[in-house]
């Protein structure tokens, strides 16, 4: 009877490893999304300074409808 009651333990103490690993991966996935955030938001910042960069250029050279 001993043997079943380390092998339940031995059984959660997997469990609860296991457990801990997924948190600690899931942890690791936001912080991968809120990268993949912030790496979106400043191509948009970059692709709207390039906009206003070209913007810019044919006002100046009086070329374009803007």
């Amino acid at each position: 009877m001993n043997d079943w009651f380390d092998a339940g333990l031995k059984l959660q103490k997997q469990m609860l490893d296991a457990q801990r690993k997924s948190l600690e991966a899931g942890g690791h996935a936001v912080g991968a999304g809120e990268a993949m955030v912030q790496a979106q938001e400043a191509t948009r910042k970059a692709a709207e300074a390039n906009l206003a960069a070209i913007q810019a250029w044919t006002r100046l050279w009086g070329v374009g409808p803007w």
